[in-house]
């Protein structure tokens, strides 16, 4: 849903909150998590405006924070060290960060990213565009055709959301 343009997380959120039954249990869960997301996310106190990616072309995260965490965790490579161990490998690390602070503001250039980052970037804004230009003939055509112009909308978002969770998972693994 993250991948969604705000306007149209309440629109899919209607047809992808409906599960298929699995067993008395699970169902009761699913339903009680589904109106959780409902009432905080999709109706409560933070709308899809504050955390859709789809406008947004900087780092895929939302928190600044979550990111340099988990920047950290792959450096530092061990969870839970000791904290005489964790101190020096901090100290390391915060000499690398002034320095590459100094090398920035004397205008050297920042450092490449690796080609598959690039790659998927692109590739996340080529899905994008598509579905946009998508939706935006849906609108055009059936603008006075709510039911059918609400089915043709479910069916370009389905294949949006599988090309870009397809794109996401192919770099993951």
């Amino acid at each position: 849903m993250t991948a969604l343009p705000a306007f149209a997380v309440p629109l899919a959120w209607d047809w992808l909150k409906v599960l298929p039954s699995v067993d008395l249990l699970t169902d009761v869960k699913a339903r009680a998590l589904a109106a959780y997301f409902e009432r905080t996310w999709i109706v409560g106190e933070f709308p899809a405006s504050l955390w859709t990616h789809y406008d947004n072309l900087g780092p895929r995260t939302t928190n600044v924070a979550e990111g340099f965490h988990n920047g950290l965790n792959s450096l530092f490579g061990k969870s839970h060290p000791s904290l005489r161990l964790f101190l020096d490998w901090l100290q390391k690390y915060q000499f690398e960060v002034q320095c590459r602070g100094l090398q920035l503001a004397a205008v050297r250039p920042p450092k490449q990213r690796l080609a598959v980052y690039v790659k998927l970037d692109q590739d996340l804004w080529a899905a994008k565009m598509s579905y946009s230009m998508q939706y935006g003939r849906i609108i055009a055509q059936y603008a006075f055709d709510i039911p059918t112009g609400l089915w043709h909308f479910r069916y370009v978002t389905c294949q949006y959301l599988a090309r870009f969770s397809y794109t996401c998972w192919d770099v993951i693994n």
